[in-house]
């Protein structure tokens, strides 16, 4: 490639970062809403002295609420808001370079790396969710953090942070405790060389992490047990049978009682479908089975099985709860890209084609976003 070449795609790289930013501004200025409005309520009690929603305790993941609460700006609400929404783009910028660093790392040339995280932040839930209060962007920071530091060389330090990003994931949506079981892996792994040594080492790490996780799981089960709290993630696994019907939900069989509209599977294509409410149960099984047989060629490498593993347990964690859909599958994005990509890959189709592809298909998403924003705009100034 000659230096104009790559001046042209680095140019063009980072033209349309910009137009990504410039689309998250609707983002920025529109009113809470949803659960953004839950997040809030509680921050503001947290202020207070108050985990509560309205009157009684909330077993809602604490994380969210406590740093919207550590922007809360009392004389200005709209003010913090802005701030922590600004501050979540930053933790997607964090997110961003854990991905790149990650697919640098198992070989990926970065022509290819480079559109795909354009895909993955110009896609229209990524700048619906990313920037607002929801979860999302921790998640997307957390999760592929947890990822580069389970498959960096082993020692101390690198375990502790694991356990860092695991104890956030946790606080932040309970559903990725699954990926404990990649934790004990990098467990074995730390202490197959030195087993006696490193053994007391792991488990005064482990204790350190366990304490607030103890104490948090003892303050969900004396609340849950009371049935006090206003709104509960856990009341998903209090009707009959439970766990047959979270997962008929979660494989999209039928639509579970706390949501509007059928999730699981047949919503994994609303992550590409820029359509409201889309669901397509043939487009899913297509789009879930291509990004695994792409990783299954690719299952050599040992980091490309952990990534492969963390992504597929998340996603049964999410069918076992009765839930996922665009929004939950978000901070996986590039993960399923890359999943798309190996398997092209297969097919050996030059690297040239996929990413003038990829481009084409950012800057269909780009006009959609461009007329999102306008219709937006339009109608919040209007």
């Amino acid at each position: 490639m000659s230096l104009k070449q790559f001046k042209n795609k680095e140019a063009l790289f980072i033209a349309l970062i910009i137009l990504v930013l410039l689309a998250t501004c609707r983002t920025l200025i529109i009113p809470l809403k949803g659960d953004e409005l839950t997040y809030f309520k509680l921050a503001e009690n947290i202020l207070d002295g108050k985990y509560f929603l309205n009157e009684y305790p909330s077993t809602i993941a604490p994380i969210i609420p406590i740093i919207t609460a550590l922007f809360t700006v009392n004389f200005n609400p709209e003010l913090g808001v802005l701030f922590n929404k600004l501050f979540n783009l930053i933790l997607v910028a964090g997110g961003f370079n854990y991905v790149y660093l990650i697919f640098r790392q198992i070989g990926v040339d970065k022509k290819i790396i480079r559109p795909i995280i354009v895909l993955t932040a110009i896609n229209s839930v990524s700048i619906s969710f990313f920037p607002s209060l929801y979860p999302e962007a921790m998640i997307f920071f957390g999760f592929w953090g947890f990822i580069y530091y389970s498959i960096q060389n082993v020692s101390s330090k690198n375990i502790l942070i694991t356990l860092c990003f695991f104890t956030l994931l946790i606080f932040t949506r309970y559903v990725f405790a699954v990926l404990g079981l990649i934790l004990l892996i990098r467990y074995y792994e730390f202490s197959k060389s030195n087993f006696s040594k490193r053994l007391w080492k792991l488990i005064k790490y482990s204790l350190i992490f366990l304490i607030p996780v103890v104490l948090w799981s003892k303050y969900i089960y004396n609340i849950e047990k009371q049935n006090v709290s206003e709104i509960s993630y856990f009341d998903r696994f209090k009707g009959e049978s439970p766990i047959v019907y979270n997962l008929k939900a979660g494989l999209g069989i039928e639509k579970h009682f706390e949501v509007s509209r059928v999730n699981g599977i047949p919503a994994f294509a609303s992550l590409f479908i820029p359509v409201t409410g889309f669901r397509s149960y043939p487009m899913s099984i297509v789009l879930i089975l291509s990004f695994i047989f792409g990783y299954i060629t690719m299952l050599k490498s040992l980091e490309v099985k952990k990534i492969f593993f963390a992504i597929v347990l998340v996603m049964v964690g999410y069918m076992f709860a009765g839930t996922g859909f665009s929004r939950y599958w978000l901070p996986m994005l590039p993960g399923f890209i890359f999943g798309f990509y190996f398997l092209i890959k297969k097919f050996n189709v030059k690297t040239q084609w996929v990413v003038i592809a990829s481009y084409c298909i950012a800057f269909l998403y780009l006009i959609n976003e461009v007329r999102l924003n306008i219709k937006i705009l339009t109608d919040y100034w209007g």
